[in-house]
């Protein structure tokens, strides 16, 4: 498996041996008499929940879309197919009004067959204000949306409806330009009434409570543990396309021990960052991902020093991105000094990328950071700063957070950073708590359209978790998403205008663009990999017999 390195498999490697199983898996017997292709794959953490209603993290989504379908799904350039549907959607000539024909040969895993009412289910779940889920904002364009989200309309007066078995109505308030990617998004997916309904708040939360609509179901998941299973779905529609038997799924966060089972021959992937992704640099295994995934600071503004914007800047200047993304991280991430990530949106009239439009740079300067402190103590009056650092317990976790810790206590003489690294599911629950005063986190982007990340951070969002607030910033993001819907360059306008405010705000601290590096199985192929959206899909894989 390409440049062999001496390594020492140590007794928590060995430890994940039974777990991961031995590599993949040719000689077990498959349908037919066939040999079973097995899969054993790496996870980066653990996964929060398994209700597509309610999901709000990358990796949980990941494996949601492994086990369910939506009426659409991405292929890797993001081009938008059917799945549950038949076609895409007939669209009035106003834009207002769609219409999906289902296709009818699709059935739950329990048998149950998947019709438009499970559909109207799942987004009136979405939509109410009862279930709090945290993507219920994306429905605001929808008929009737703005009184059935704030709870003064019932969820039926919500502009989705079955006209028959096999036929969806969507009716829009105002244009949503992106709704196509939206009907292929997790929280979207169709849900089964009487299964959920049954499972009550155990929905989603083990294997055993959740029904499945997709290419594979899912075992073996107790809703904390670091391994699950994914099997071939017998009751999938398109299951005579799916070459994948198993995949045996392992969370595992330290680096070396995942080389050194793929090395082994244990395992089909193994992420590689920091030390690792420079030695494997190179590698005929070696792979790399780039997402449209941005990483920052947040600052919890309802601790009051961050009220002060020379404490918030200051911060900001101590922070050195490009070593952070180049030399820390060192898996091909880049630096970044925008909010959105690169090659994720364009002028509509130039086709120039918009972080190159706005031609924002990274503000690293000690001598500044120092500077702007000394007026934020004297503002404060304050001499010193215990400030809490949150993060997650994998090793980027740990490696980004122990970097920031050394550059802010470094650079500005007197503020002490303690660092609290949790598990990823534990990391959202204190940042939903606002149990914090700084934290590293990030955004996936879900579609690709400017107002998928600029509405994070609009006041009282689901996702705000800092509570930043800014009347003009907010201003810009109701106008994308309303007046201009229909105009590309005026909604354009106010995405770079938005961006400006958080930068003269000094709202955030922009650390890097992830680019995803791994050790890969050469025999395993023709995942689908997106840069926007769920990141992978087993669906389209293959896996070869070892030679």
């Amino acid at each position: 498996m390409g440049l062999k390195r001496s390594l020492i498999v140590t007794l928590a490697t060995a430890a994940l041996l039974a777990a991961c199983g031995t590599g993949s898996e040719t000689a077990s017997s498959g349908t037919d008499g066939e040999a079973a292709a097995v899969v054993n794959y790496v996870a980066p953490t653990e996964i929060a929940t398994m209700d597509s209603v309610m999901v709000t993290d990358m990796n949980s989504a990941n494996y949601i879309g492994q086990v369910q379908d939506g009426l659409y799904w991405e292929n890797d350039m993001n081009e938008i197919e059917p799945a549950l549907a038949e076609a895409l959607p007939e669209v009035s000539e106003d834009g207002l009004t769609y219409t999906i024909k289902m296709r009818e040969d699709a059935k739950w895993s329990n048998g149950d067959p998947i019709t438009a009412n499970d559909f109207v289910y799942a987004i009136q779940c979405l939509a109410n204000p009862d279930t709090a889920a945290p993507y219920s904002y994306l429905l605001a364009g929808f008929a009737n949306s703005e009184a059935v989200l704030s709870g003064e309309a019932p969820v039926e007066e919500l502009g989705v409806k079955a006209l028959d078995d096999y036929t969806i109505e969507i009716q829009l308030d105002t244009p949503i330009p992106y709704i196509e990617n939206l009907l292929a998004f997790t929280p979207l997916y169709p849900q089964n009434q009487a299964f959920v309904e049954e499972a009550g708040d155990a929905y989603g939360t083990n294997s055993d409570n959740i029904v499945f609509s997709g290419p594979f179901t899912m075992s073996n998941w107790d809703g904390t543990g670091l391994t699950w299973t994914l099997e071939k779905n017998a009751d999938y529609y398109n299951a005579d396309s799916i070459a994948i038997d198993e995949v045996n799924v392992q969370v595992i966060k330290e680096g070396s021990t995942a080389v050194n089972l793929f090395e082994a021959g244990d395992i089909d992937n193994a992420p590689l960052t920091g030390e690792l992704a420079k030695q494997y640099q190179g590698d005929e295994n070696a792979v790399q991902q780039a997402k449209a995934r941005n990483y920052w600071m947040a600052f919890n503004y309802n601790n009051e020093v961050f009220q002060n914007q020379n404490l918030r800047e200051a911060i900001d200047y101590a922070i050195n991105n490009e070593e952070l993304a180049t030399n820390v991280i060192g898996d091909g991430s880049n630096a970044v000094a925008t909010f959105v990530p690169e090659n994720f949106i364009f002028n509509p009239e130039t086709e120039e990328d918009f972080v190159t439009e706005v031609g924002i740079t990274d503000k690293y300067d000690p001598e500044e950071a120092a500077r702007l402190w000394d007026l934020a103590k004297e503002e404060l009056g304050v001499e010193t700063l215990d400030l809490n650092l949150l993060g997650d317990d994998d090793e980027k976790g740990k490696t980004t957070t122990q970097y920031i810790q050394g550059q802010v206590q470094n650079n500005l003489e007197g503020v002490t950073v303690n660092l609290q690294n949790v598990p990823k599911k534990n990391r959202l629950a204190q940042e939903d708590a606002r149990d914090y005063d700084m934290v590293i986190t990030g955004w996936a982007a879900d579609f690709a359209d400017g107002i998928n990340f600029f509405e994070l951070l609009e006041t009282g969002g689901p996702y705000n978790r800092g509570d930043y607030t800014n009347t003009a910033y907010d201003a810009e993001i109701e106008a994308a998403r309303g007046e201009n819907a229909n105009d590309p360059t005026a909604r354009w306008a106010n995405f770079v205008e938005a961006q400006n405010i958080l930068v003269e705000d000094a709202a955030w601290v922009p650390l890097y663009q992830e680019v995803e590096t791994q050790l890969r199985n050469p025999n395993l192929t023709g995942i689908t990999f997106r840069s926007v959206g769920n990141e992978f899909d087993l669906r389209t894989a293959t896996l070869e017999a070892a030679e």
